[in-house]
């Protein structure tokens, strides 16, 4: 997978208006407006620059054309979870105690782990991007729309993964067959251009 997924960093811009435990982000590699997109139930052209990165603001996959939910898949995928430098996570108030996102997760949780900083959410960027009427078994919903902020049960980010045929595996399999579907297909184009070529050049000797 880590060959697939390279974590992206994002640097957003501070409001004056933001409220007193808003992140500080430092770094911000995708400047593009992710204002929320209505829903594409028929195909009309995707504009892969303009995918919202932020988890949040994301339409579901199921929401696009059946033709173009592949490509965007793979766009995604390219692009790898949505993991934003930030300075300090804001802090949560859970039973008394003050909680939040631990950075250091990003590193343990590299291929799949992704953050949003509109509703201060971890996410699972493989189960988005293949969610399924099974998708709530593992706490799939919760990691792929809902979004997990229970910061003091870290242990469910392990139980989220599961076993080698939890849903979550499941997801990061298709990831996995997605990406090298797409190189075969790159592969073979490569291979069917040498051919062409070669037959080329051997017309031209025989004219020769």
């Amino acid at each position: 997978m880590k060959r697939f997924f390279s974590p992206i960093s994002s640097k957003l811009p501070q409001s004056s208006s933001s409220a007193q435990n808003a992140p500080q982000v430092e770094e911000n590699l995708n400047q593009l407006d992710e204002t929320h997109h209505s829903a594409k139930r028929f195909k009309q052209g995707v504009d892969f620059d303009s995918l919202p990165a932020d988890p949040k603001k994301r339409i579901p996959i199921r929401d696009y054309h059946p033709d173009e939910r592949d490509e965007i898949r793979r766009a995604y995928i390219q692009r790898g979870p949505h993991q934003p430098r930030i300075r300090e996570f804001p802090q949560s108030d859970l039973f008394g105690l003050k909680r939040r996102f631990n950075r250091k997760w990003f590193k343990k949780y590299h291929d799949w782990l992704e953050y949003s900083v509109t509703e201060d959410a971890a996410y699972c960027l493989c189960c988005y991007l293949f969610q399924d009427e099974s998708i709530h078994q593992g706490g799939g919903e919760t990691f792929s729309s809902i979004g997990f902020k229970s910061w003091h049960k870290k242990k469910r980010l392990d139980t989220h993964i599961g076993k080698s045929n939890s849903v979550h595996n499941q997801a990061k399999k298709k990831c996995e067959d997605l990406m090298r579907q797409e190189q075969s297909i790159q592969a073979a184009f490569v291979k069917l251009s040498n051919q062409t070529k070669l037959e080329h050049k051997i017309k031209l000797k025989g004219f020769n």
